[in-house]
């Protein structure tokens, strides 16, 4: 099969360059012999969305700028419908409409950078890990996703797009520090001479944590280069590296305040993890061609890398859940069941390594079939290799760092789509998209499992009048089990697709020159759902569960000076049970406000104030799978956690076009909360920082 694909590419590629070679043969003047103005292109797996016009939320590298905004996490805190949450690994990640990072795509530069969430689930991606100083664009894609992105993204899209030279030529340096001792420092520089354009970033960034074992330390360095091989074609080659050590915070009794011990999981009852070396590297080269007025298409090649290293100190073990566990002692070692290989010392730090690699190639074009059609098609091939580690000697010497194996799985997806862009007139525009994708996960014993899915897409969208704009889209999506829920150590080989129907309405309007407003009525049935049971943490399929709600935004400029945003998520979400019994979805807040002013004063003053307010979440506490303080005996469970209004707050005086300063002050009025059960959320902290640009 992958043969095939591979040949079916270049059979494609082919046909593309020999339907433009005529074009390529003369590139330097146009039909009338004038000279073309040699200048880049941006040649994209699909339409802009400007066309597509689909639920979304641009945000500039001003705005990221404006916000104060240090890494992706923070970018993205006031998009509605985005929910963050600290998940267990102590990771910032994002649920889209009610679906976790999991069921999320984001892409850098046409590159997918979250391949792990793929195998592992969405904990092993933190957004904090994304720095912005690189970045020049970030859209949010939800709702049905252009049949580009592929149609396995239940939740949504973020696209990245990183600066180019020309766009930001010159240096900058930023520095920055604040509370629990956080230090960052980035530099970047960028500029283009004739038929070159390059960018670069690199920075360090430093916190002890605001909780204990919450610790982080990183250094990335990221480039993008261009080359105008000719008038219309472009070759471009961008990488990128970061490693990160980072502590795991740990669980936290509400009600005394000690550290909770799990009982379930990878090595049961020990506390204080942390990662060492997660390392992530990726490279593409991108080759775009305008061929001709009707015809451009690119050939992308890609590869990126993730690495972590967890450890965990078996001389902090829990005695007492280890025995509720069942598990006995021998020589220093806690033994687990044999299926499931969860014994650890207890005289040493215990190692656990995890490797993936995703590589890709991936050819787009768009073709203006007539005036009013324009054919977007495609194809692509990936593979994903995770290495993760085992024990040579799971019962005398378990997790030593030098007596690992690896056990190697491997995923492959195959697709195709075609879709047409058709605008009626100059007021109506209509998107039909439809993708097949095939997905093969292969076992460490070269057994696998391969399921195939076709999808469609449609987007409507009609301009009323010169303030008003109303737009309707469907889409199918199929999201294929993970290599860990099928082959991990709470894995199910029988686990089905998770297929969603997704509808949505949705208006746009402006009300004067001042006032817009936006708002989407959505709703999303998926079918055999995968969820872990809360006691034994085997994945399942559920029979059912459905999203739904409504999104409302509204921007206002009160004067030249002052401007405000409001947003508001309304979701209601189900999941019905194998045995029939009906529950919310965990961790999706029923009511979600964001809102924020921005205000422009004298002497180059800026003072920016944003809040958010979260309303209590379903959990799936059952008060069994950890060691808690208890009343009587009885352990008290949490089947919701309280809502929350937290108030960021940044003032900012660019002293010059060259040099600006900064105070923000995060969670001004210290409030405590929990965006995930037990794992508190941080406190105030107060950053100081300056830009200086060169």
């Amino acid at each position: 099969m992958a043969n095939s694909g591979m040949r079916s590419l270049a059979l494609i590629h082919c046909i593309l360059l020999a339907l433009s070679g005529s074009a390529l043969a003369d590139g330097t003047t146009d039909e009338a012999g004038g000279e073309i103005t040699l200048e880049e292109v941006v040649v994209t797996a699909a339409l802009p969305l400007d066309k597509y016009l689909v639920t979304s939320s641009v945000i500039t590298a001003k705005e990221i700028e404006e916000k104060g905004a240090k890494n992706l996490s923070e970018a993205l805190i006031d998009v509605p419908g985005l929910n963050m949450h600290r998940g267990k690994k102590n990771a910032n990640t994002v649920d889209i409409r009610g679906s976790s990072v999991s069921y999320s795509k984001i892409y850098i530069d046409g590159v997918l950078v979250n391949p792990l969430a793929k195998v592992n689930g969405s904990d092993s991606v933190d957004l904090d890990m994304f720095p912005v100083g690189n970045i020049s664009k970030i859209e949010v894609i939800k709702g049905p996703a252009p049949v580009a992105y592929g149609t396995d993204a239940i939740g949504g899209i973020i696209l990245i797009t990183t600066k180019s030279g020309r766009e930001q030529p010159g240096g900058k340096l930023s520095l920055s520090g604040g509370s629990d001792n956080t230090r960052n420092g980035s530099f970047s520089y960028g500029g283009y001479e004739g038929r070159l354009n390059y960018f670069f970033n690199a920075g360090t960034e430093h916190t002890d944590g605001f909780v204990d074992n919450a610790e982080r330390k990183s250094n990335y360095f990221n480039t993008k280069m261009s080359w105008n091989l000719s008038p219309g074609e472009l070759l471009t080659l961008a990488g990128g590296y970061s490693t990160t050590d980072k502590g795991t915070m740990n669980a936290i009794d509400p009600v005394d305040g000690h550290v909770i011990s799990t009982k379930s999981g990878f090595w049961p009852a020990l506390k204080n993890w942390k990662f060492k070396d997660w390392t992530k590297t990726s490279l593409s080269l991108d080759y775009a061609k305008k061929a001709d007025a009707k015809l451009d298409y690119n050939l992308k090649l890609y590869r990126f890398t993730e690495k972590q290293t967890m450890l965990a100190n078996g001389a902090d073990y829990d005695a007492a859940a280890a025995a509720e566990l069942g598990l006995s002692f021998t020589g220093g070692v806690y033994q687990g069941s044999a299926n499931r290989d969860v014994g650890y010392s207890t005289t040493r730090w215990n190692y656990s390594p995890w490797e993936s690699a995703l590589k890709g190639l991936e050819l787009a074009s768009n073709y203006k079939l007539t005036d009013v059609h324009t054919l977007s098609y495609g194809l692509l091939y990936n593979s994903v290799d995770w290495k993760n580690s085992a024990s040579i000697d799971p019962v005398n010497d378990p997790y030593h760092p030098d007596r690992l194996y690896w056990k190697r799985y491997e995923s492959k997806r195959y697709g195709y789509y075609l879709q047409d862009h058709f605008t009626p007139d100059d007021k109506t525009a209509i998107t039909v998209g439809v993708r097949r994708d095939t997905n093969e996960v292969i076992n460490t014993d070269k057994s696998s499992i391969k399921d195939s899915d076709t999808n469609p897409t449609v987007n409507i969208v009609r301009q009323l009048d010169e303030n008003t704009t109303v737009r309707a889209s469907y889409g199918e999506t199929s999201s294929f089990p993970l290599i860990n829920q099928l082959y991990g150590t709470y894995g199910n080989s029988r686990l089905k697709p998770e297929k969603s129907k997704n509808y949505e309405f949705g208006l746009k309007h402006r009300f004067d020159r001042n006032l817009s407003g936006d708002i989407a009525f959505f709703k999303n049935d998926i079918s055999n759902r995968i969820d872990t049971d809360p006691v034994t943490r085997i994945y399942y399929n559920l029979t059912s569960a459905t999203i739904k709600g409504v999104e409302l935004e509204l921007k206002q400029k009160f004067s030249p000076r002052l401007l405000g945003f409001v947003n508001y998520t309304y979701l209601e979400t189900s999941s019905v049970q194998n045995d029939g019994t009906v529950k919310e979805l965990t961790y999706t807040p029923k009511n979600h406000f964001n809102y924020g002013v921005h205000y422009q004063a004298g002497n180059g003053y800026r003072l920016n104030l944003t809040g958010r307010w979260i309303d209590a979440r379903a959990t799936d506490d059952t008060g069994q799978a950890d060691t808690r303080t208890g009343t009587d005996g009885a352990k008290p469970v949490y089947r919701t956690l309280s809502s929350y209004h937290v108030v960021d707050v940044q003032l900012k005086r660019q002293v010059n076009p060259s040099f600006d300063w900064y105070v923000a002050v995060y969670n001004l009025f210290d409030k405590h909360y929990q965006s995930r059960l037990f794992y508190p959320a941080a406190g105030r902290s107060v950053m100081i920082g300056t830009d200086y640009k060169f």
